[in-house]
């Protein structure tokens, strides 16, 4: 069992249908081992407009705690801290 605690807006839910049309989200927090990270979610979609639209204005994209994945939703971010928990990827987060 891997101890870590993922932490959303209280009415997250309530705005939820917002979060994933827009297939980004950064107001989510881990915390393992004592330790707090923030994490920005992003769908395939919506990450690559973000790529190309930095890109066009002359400078670098950069995303610490990048998750990149199906969906923005509350299932697919729990599924993806689960993995990146379990997998011991949190290594490589930077924390708050």
């Amino acid at each position: 069992m891997h101890d870590y605690n993922l932490s959303l807006p209280e009415d997250f839910e309530d705005y939820e249908w917002e979060v994933t049309a827009k297939g980004y989200f950064s107001e989510a927090f881990l915390t393992v081992a004592k330790i707090r990270y923030r994490l920005n979610f992003y769908d395939a979609v919506r990450l690559q407009q973000e790529v190309d639209s930095t890109l066009e204005s002359g400078t670098m994209f950069f995303e610490p705690n990048l998750l990149v994945i199906k969906a923005v939703d509350k299932v697919k971010i729990e599924e993806a801290v689960e993995l990146l928990v379990r997998s011991g990827q949190t290594r490589f987060l930077l924390p708050e």
